[in-house]
């Protein structure tokens, strides 16, 4: 096959890579999406449902350093080695642990109107800022960390 992979009979120094087929490239993005969206998710949460007394404001930032840091270095990560659909995945995943902390935040501010829960030491403001706040966080980072590609296909990262 003297024409191939560059549709040329010209002899050259190197070998060239063939380019990528869409079946592969497909599937790369879809398996990046997917495990950025579950570890995004996995790895934020696990740290709410660890330490129970999250009612008190030390403990939602211990939470909060050690659940959604690591799920901020997956989305760069993720980003950066899958570009746009590893991105998505990781504002995925964000969206998911959004409604997550929502809700548990929505649970633990129960404890204002029981006697028999604990009072949390936040205001009932933290219950949409927190979730909100970490979600645009999200959509900014990931933003940030994809590879930029010029307009000819070169590219810049």
């Amino acid at each position: 096959m003297p024409f191939e992979p560059l549709r040329t009979d010209e002899k050259l120094p190197t070998k060239q890579k063939p380019p990528k087929d869409m079946d592969s490239v497909m599937l790369t993005g879809c398996t990046g999406f997917v495990f950025a969206s579950l570890l995004t998710y996995f790895l934020g949460v696990w740290p709410f449902l660890a330490f129970q007394d999250t009612h008190l404001a030390a403990i939602m930032g211990l939470c909060a350093l050690l659940g959604l840091v690591p799920a901020t270095v997956l989305g760069i990560v993720a980003a950066r080695k899958f570009e746009l659909p590893g991105a998505c995945g990781y504002v995925g995943g964000a969206m998911a642990l959004s409604v997550f902390l929502y809700l548990r935040l929505q649970q633990v501010m129960l404890g204002k109107s029981s006697t028999d829960l604990p009072r949390p030491d936040y205001p009932e403001s933290w219950v949409w800022a927190v979730p909100l706040g970490w979600l645009i966080f999200s959509v900014l980072v990931a933003v940030l960390a994809i590879p930029r590609i010029d307009v000819g296909g070169n590219d810049r990262a």
